[in-house]
């Protein structure tokens, strides 16, 4: 549960494009798994703490290759597409919201320009919150005040500082060192046979899903707001209008999976003839 005990129920009526469900894809007991997004004023929050080399061509689309060196699982820590745009992959790839790690800290270190008034002390202190002497500093810093890779490159200024229109950090060093944004797995609250039973239901050629998360918000010891990921991007979803799928206000699109759950070896056999009382062909006892 959030600090301030926010809780959201999340009806999402999906429609099929390519086929038609005679039945609902999932089962009791099955995981709705989230594909979130970053929020628009905090992707250009982003930007605005970023070298101007790079901020400034945010809208442009970039072409996104890796070296013969990379290793597997750089590239699976960074999935990044192939063709997109700076704004568009900080806002549906990479996980900004998240605490840089130790060694975040220390890759960012070698981008300070030692020009800048405090560039040699901020080196030093990203430095030393990277060092397992400095465990205490960082947990005061990163865990305990949350704060993300926005907060930490808005306060180590700098790594955006350029000298001839060139900063040190490149877009190549940003892709390498952001970490990519991670599914979230939810229970599905809602009953399969419940809605199959429901005259009532909306759904047409697609099917329905229902979920209940606790929006994760709060602020830190000093007073800093804090929220969660994807929590919040669910809370912040609005169904648009029916001439658009996406405006400042909602969006009707979420990427969404369904896996099997701890119940998908059960036998949910269904009676010949069901009832809402007797509904399974095995009856099935809950502790």
């Amino acid at each position: 549960m959030g600090a301030e005990g926010n809780n959201r129920h999340a009806a999402n009526n999906s429609t099929s494009v390519t086929e038609q469900h005679e039945a609902l894809p999932y089962q009791a007991g099955d995981v709705a798994t989230i594909l979130p997004s970053n929020p628009e004023a905090l992707v250009s929050r982003f930007l605005s703490v970023l070298p101007t080399a790079m901020s400034s061509i945010a809208d442009e689309t970039v072409h996104i290759q890796y070296n013969h060196n990379s290793t597997q699982r750089s590239m699976n820590n960074h999935p990044w597409p192939q063709y997109c745009t700076l704004r568009g992959l900080l806002t549906h790839c990479a996980d900004i919201q998240s605490l840089p790690e130790r060694e975040d800290l220390f890759a960012l270190s070698s981008f300070c320009n030692l020009t800048h008034n405090e560039g040699k002390d901020q080196r030093e202190k990203l430095t030393s919150l990277s060092e397992t002497s400095g465990a205490a500093l960082y947990g005061d810093y990163i865990i305990r005040e949350k704060r993300n890779w926005v907060d930490v490159l808005y306060d180590f200024d700098s790594i955006r500082l350029e000298q001839d229109g060139v900063a040190k950090m490149t877009i190549e060093d940003l892709l390498s060192v952001l970490p990519s944004l991670a599914p979230r797995h939810f229970s599905i609250a809602s009953s399969p046979s419940f809605i199959q039973l429901n005259q009532k239901s909306t759904r047409v050629n697609g099917f329905e899903l229902e979920l209940c998360v606790a929006v994760v918000e709060g602020h830190t010891p000093f007073g800093r707001p804090y929220a969660g990921c994807c929590s919040k991007y669910l809370d912040s979803i609005y169904p648009c209008s029916d001439d658009q799928t996406s405006s400042s206000e909602g969006s009707d699109i979420v990427r969404l999976w369904i896996h099997p759950g701890s119940f998908s070896k059960l036998s949910l056999d269904v009676r010949q003839n069901p009832t809402p009382q007797h509904y399974f062909a095995t009856p099935v006892m809950y502790i």
